[in-house]
């Protein structure tokens, strides 16, 4: 089978596409599954991971990426009843710790080391923004701000929060506005036009308080001056990395942990890893079924073209998922 490896450590642009030995057809008293990997959605810590894991023993090959959709080819007699008839289309994620040491899912073929779903739908993207919602408890009456809600998150975030009942204040650049809105937002803010944002915030939210800001940007500034716009008994949630690891770690604890009366923001600041969870795909997938929600799907590349989905997600402007089409027509 095809899949993109990584040779050493570092970017996105080390990535080389190799051939592998296709996994082999699960043993019938086993629990695994085969699956036919139709497409890979990018994720875009990826590229961090690349270049801060080492190359070891226990991390080769290095296959990237983590949730994908396709077809189950075999599976063993004790696998779930809804995977064992081959063809059945499914969606599945890698686990963190697999994710993390490069058995990742950028091939053709996976085998049943994965967590499936057999449901249409999304899994990183969807959980993460099913688990922010959760999190922060938004619920009808509540107005809620957006940070990035052009995003692959940040799009998901939007429409879950108007399924929810809130009032939505969304954030993302002026040539996004049409699409953001068509997500359902209420209210639109093109973060270049009004430079600083927490100025423009101050000004026209100061006397309306948000109940929330969903960052999905990662942006210390929308903390910083929040006292401004957020009501006191609302709260910051991030899940983003905008400034970097370095910098995003350390105002991570210190807005976490410093006093108020030593500096610190008096707002509650909430982050948290995301990795996909089984149960929220399902009732994400749900959604999508339903009509409720839909996954915007910013551009889709080939498999020979990773590099350059990957040079798309580095850019920050993708309008949702950057998709990787792993089989031929």
């Amino acid at each position: 089978m095809r899949a993109w490896t990584r040779p050493h450590r570092g970017p996105a642009s080390n990535l080389q596409l190799t051939t592998l030995p296709t996994p082999a057809i699960p043993p019938t008293s086993s629990a695994d599954v085969l699956v036919r990997i139709s497409h890979v959605a990018l994720t875009f810590n990826t590229e961090l991971l690349m270049t801060l894991i080492p190359n070891t023993p226990l991390t080769r090959p290095w296959i990237p990426e983590i949730e994908f959709s396709g077809q189950v080819v075999a599976a063993g007699a004790n696998a779930p009843a809804e995977l064992r008839d081959p063809g059945t289309h499914v969606i599945g994620f890698q686990s963190i710790l697999g994710y993390a040491t490069g058995l990742g899912v950028l091939a053709e073929y996976i085998d049943g080391a994965v967590d499936m779903a057999a449901a249409a739908g999304i899994n990183g993207a969807g959980s993460c923004a099913l688990k922010i919602c959760r999190r922060a408890g938004v619920r009808e009456g509540h107005v809620v701000l957006v940070n990035g809600a052009s995003g692959s998150v940040g799009s998901v975030v939007v429409q879950l929060c108007k399924v929810r009942g809130a009032r939505v204040v969304a954030v993302a650049s002026g040539g996004n506005e049409e699409m953001v809105r068509g997500l359902g937002a209420d209210e639109f803010i093109d973060y270049r036009k009004h430079d600083p944002l927490p100025d423009y915030l101050t000004s026209q939210y100061g006397d309306k308080p948000f109940d929330f800001v969903l960052d999905c940007v990662g942006t210390q500034a929308l903390y910083a001056n929040s006292p401004a716009y957020l009501k006191p008994e609302g709260a910051v949630i991030n899940i983003g990395f905008l400034e970097g690891i370095v910098k995003t770690t350390i105002n991570v604890l210190a807005n976490q942990f410093l006093p108020t009366w030593l500096g610190g923001v008096p707002r509650r600041y909430i982050t948290f890893s995301t990795p996909p969870d089984r149960d929220a795909a399902v009732y994400m997938a749900r959604l999508v079924e339903e009509g409720r929600i839909r996954i915007p799907v910013d551009s889709v590349f080939d498999m020979e073209d990773v590099v350059g989905a990957y040079e798309r997600v580095a850019t920050k402007r993708a309008r949702g998922k950057v998709v990787i089409k792993v089989q031929r027509d």
